[in-house]
């Protein structure tokens, strides 16, 4: 089964629906859309998810194309910084016309401690954005970052300058569930050849800004959500 073929068949059930039962193989790729503009000196592309929410720039038009590796080395060329760090939101979010650059809200997150793989370094103690969908939306894995119990992920730190977005600094973010991290499908996470596994871990992921939990004891077969060791992740970071 491709890569294309299961990204087809996701966008196909993402319509709509609150959770995502469809994904039969492959990995998180959803960021689609791309395009809205560019950017000679890092290879930025911005654009707006099938869900609404911006795609930061750096990565690439297709979740098919350039493995994981390549879209990192993309990012810390535009100016980006790849981190693993313990998050908690702050309860703070900014809707409406302050959310721009198509993104329906978004939310604070405080980092500490923070670890920095590649890039500029970035101080414990950050206050971050994520993108998401408005207050009262109904999350799902495509429209939506999750976050791991303990608040552990893995992420990219966009800063306000290479964003534009009139908060800042932005969150691309993947939870980490033991010595794993999950990426999920509201960010294309291109791991071909990664070998990934599909999260079956009892521990629910909680969505942003909160409310529904995905993954867990009572998941589907075919989640959407997906897993790379910790360490692989971390090696592929600092190589980047």
């Amino acid at each position: 089964m491709t890569f294309e073929r299961t990204r087809r068949r996701t966008l196909a059930a993402a319509g709509g629906v609150a959770v995502l039962v469809a994904v039969v193989a492959g990995v998180a790729l959803y960021w689609t859309n791309f395009g809205a503009s560019s950017s000679s000196a890092g290879g930025h592309r911005q654009g707006t998810t099938a869900a609404g929410n911006p795609a930061g720039p750096g990565l690439t038009d297709s979740c098919t194309g350039a493995p994981l590796k390549s879209q990192l080395a993309a990012v810390v060329q535009g100016g980006a910084s790849l981190i693993v760090a313990t998050g908690r939101l702050t309860g703070k979010s900014v809707t409406g016309a302050p959310a721009t650059a198509g993104s329906l809200a978004f939310y604070a997150m405080t980092l500490r401690p923070v670890q920095t793989l590649r890039g500029p370094a970035v101080a414990s103690g950050l206050a971050a954005w994520i993108p998401g969908p408005a207050p009262g939306t109904p999350a799902n894995p495509v429209n939506s970052a999750l976050l791991a119990p303990g608040g552990r992920l893995f992420a990219i730190v966009w800063p306000k300058a290479a964003t534009h977005y009139s908060v800042g600094p932005t969150l691309q973010l993947a939870p980490i569930v033991g010595a794993d991290v999950v990426f999920t499908p509201d960010v294309c996470w291109n791991l071909n050849g990664l070998q990934p596994n599909q999260y079956q871990d009892s521990a629910p992921l909680r969505s942003v800004p909160g409310g529904t939990n995905f993954g867990g004891v009572h998941q589907a077969a075919e989640n959407g959500l997906y897993t790379v060791p910790l360490a692989t992740v971390e090696q592929i970071a600092r190589s980047a």
